[in-house]
């Protein structure tokens, strides 16, 4: 499901939000096969074999992108890559991910899923 820019927050986000009993609801499938289920609320995507998860392409950086999970709601930080982080073809330094949205880390691509997606409260706005 693709979404408008416009619909996207581009406001910092701050350190130290990330809830751990949030994550889990949310899982990654890398390059249409690989299925990565997201269970910690901060997931580190790159080749250092450090990273949470580690993608062997030589196009993604060693630290590339970070998948926080901030108020029940993902977050994708590029980490200053090389390559670029992408969702549905816009180049970002940080985006909400919704479900469906399609991530590319230097043109490897990922596909962000998400059950059990936060109910909005439609009187309010969401604010990160």
């Amino acid at each position: 499901m693709a979404h408008e820019a416009d619909e996207r927050s581009t406001a910092p986000f701050g350190e130290g939000d990330e809830n751990p009993s949030e994550a889990g609801n949310a899982f990654l499938i890398v390059n249409g096969v690989d299925l990565f289920p997201v269970k910690q609320s901060v997931v580190s995507i790159g080749r250092r074999i450090e990273s949470v998860l580690v993608l062997n392409d030589p196009r993604v950086s060693r630290r590339h992108a970070e998948l926080r999970c901030i108020r029940g709601r993902y977050v994708l930080f590029d980490m200053g890559s090389s390559g670029g982080t992408y969702i549905n073809g816009k180049r970002v330094t940080h985006s909400v991910v919704y479900d469906g949205d399609v991530i590319s880390l230097a043109g490897v691509h990922i596909i962000f899923r998400q059950k059990n997606l936060p109910r909005p409260d439609l009187n309010k706005t969401a604010t990160f």
